[in-house]
């Protein structure tokens, strides 16, 4: 590489086309001499019925091509006139001399900030020398009319030269709380599970949440910590797990969620065996007989859990009766219509009847979900299905997805509730398989041959994938 770097030094901008430049997944920085940085256009936003809507598209700024370095591109803003953000576009820095790319605004008019992008850093040019600074983090987004802050931007990576470190933006002020114009299905929610729901709308089909479940120890947590440096920003749980409440509030309180599922028995005991023996749904939802009363029973278990959390001001994303169509467990034993009677007696029962205020309720499909299983909008926040793919399969499950979207529409947000291989973060991007988080089960699945290291430690490093310490304090 000596030679042809020489002689770029040499010639100079008479034979510019010898110097090299570098891309990556965002840009293509250009080389050589002159130019005007150009900021990118900024979105603008749409807001749909009953103030929903999306944001608009931001604009990416193309990085200057100049002989001395490029200047960065102004940074795209995000729509302003939905309730949520657009993200602002990451500028691509110009060639020859390292150019910084501008990092992108989120939507100041929406209630919910777009989190910002950092740009590239820009390729080599006529005798300069490699772009090595990778664009800063973009800032959260501004205050809205009311709601989350916006997140804090990710940083750029570096092209060419030495090794840039892009830096985290940070979050926007916080608007007036409760004003997104998503509200939880649950009667008079706690304002953190309003903002949680709106930062879910925010997030879906930009990113993808990292999940964990948990065993009822911190082994899946500690594994990923050290091989990755990261955490997962939800971390599930199952109701008979005892350590569950205490797990929970410590996440919720460094900004994480929370998923609760529970391996619910009836006839013979709790626990996963007995969820899956059969029982008879019109006595189980008959007041007074010992099937209802052991229900109630079971209720009451997640309830003292939820209650917990929402003592310490934390978040109860609820997947109740999971893997929803299958035949494995009591609830979906008979049928579609059945099953929309349990979901919505225990909805009514912890909602009314136990009084609590901070759950977000997720239906949680298996992998092959049947629309006769919904229980309809009133009664559910957003959608799920699960499924496992073999080994190394890193499989976006584009096909699974749009089932899921046939069901839900295509607004709700839609989960991968349960999985082992976790879905490649470009094959998401590249097919728009819009997965809200995705919840590996727990161990052996978060390791190979499920999950191999590289891949783990590629998933929780990509720019598509939101960990915790990348969540906005709620």
């Amino acid at each position: 590489m000596k030679s042809p770097f020489l002689a770029c030094l040499l010639l100079g901008v008479l034979v510019a086309a010898c110097a090299e430049s570098e891309s990556n997944d965002d840009s293509n920085a250009p080389s050589g001499a002159g130019g005007t940085a150009r900021g990118g256009d900024s979105g603008s936003g749409r807001g749909g019925a009953s103030g929903s809507g999306t944001g608009g598209a931001a604009g990416s700024g193309a990085g200057g091509a100049s002989g001395s370095g490029g200047t960065p591109p102004a940074a795209g803003t995000g729509g302003s006139t939905s309730p949520v953000g657009g993200t602002g576009g990451g500028g691509t820095g110009g060639a020859p001399t390292a150019g910084t790319g501008g990092g992108g605004t989120g939507g100041a008019g929406g209630s919910i900030g777009g989190a910002g992008r950092g740009g590239s850093a820009g390729g080599a040019g006529a005798g300069g020398v490699a772009g090595a600074a990778a664009g800063a983090g973009g800032r959260g987004g501004g205050t809205g009319g009311g709601g989350l802050s916006g997140a804090g931007g990710r940083g750029g990576s570096a092209s060419g030269g030495a090794s840039g470190t892009g830096g985290n933006g940070t979050g926007g002020a916080a608007g007036t709380a409760g004003g997104c114009g998503i509200d939880p299905v649950t009667p008079n929610a706690t304002q953190k599970a309003r903002k949680a729901l709106c930062y879910l709308y925010q997030t879906y089909g930009n990113h993808i949440l990292a999940g964990q479940e948990e065993n009822n120890d911190d082994n899946a947590m500690n594994y990923i910590s050290s091989n990755t440096g990261k955490s997962p920003a939800i971390r599930a749980f199952d109701v008979n797990n005892t350590m569950a409440p205490s797990q929970c509030v410590a996440h919720s309180r460094n900004n994480g969620l929370c998923v609760f599922g529970y391996h619910m028995g009836i006839v013979s005991g709790d626990g996963y065996q007995s969820s899956q023996t059969k029982t008879d749904i019109n006595t189980l939802l008959t007041e007074g007989t010992t099937y209802n009363n052991t229900f109630k029973t079971r209720l009451d278990n997640v309830a003292r859990m939820v209650q917990t959390v929402q003592d310490a001001d934390g978040v109860a994303i609820m997947r109740l009766f999971h893997e929803a169509g299958g035949t494995w467990f009591w609830w979906s034993m008979e049928g579609g219509a059945q099953f929309v009677r349990v979901y919505k007696y225990a909805f009514n029962y912890l909602t009314a009847t136990k009084g609590l205020k901070n759950m977000i309720w997720l239906m949680p499909y298996d992998g092959s979900p049947d629309g006769s299983f919904y229980p309809g909008k009133s009664v559910v926040d957003l959608g799920g299905a699960d499924t496992y793919a073999g080994d190394g399969n890193y499989d976006p499950l584009n096909s699974l997805y749009k089932k899921c979207v046939a069901i839900f529409g295509s607004s709700m947000p839609i989960a991968l509730h349960e999985c082992g291989p976790i879905p490649d973060p470009a094959q998401l991007m590249s097919t728009g398989t819009k997965w809200l988080f995705f919840n590996v089960w727990t161990a052996p699945y978060y390791q190979s041959p499920s999950n191999s290291l590289s891949h783990l430690q590629s998933v929780y490093t990509s720019s598509y994938v939101i960990t915790r310490d990348e969540m906005p304090v709620l």
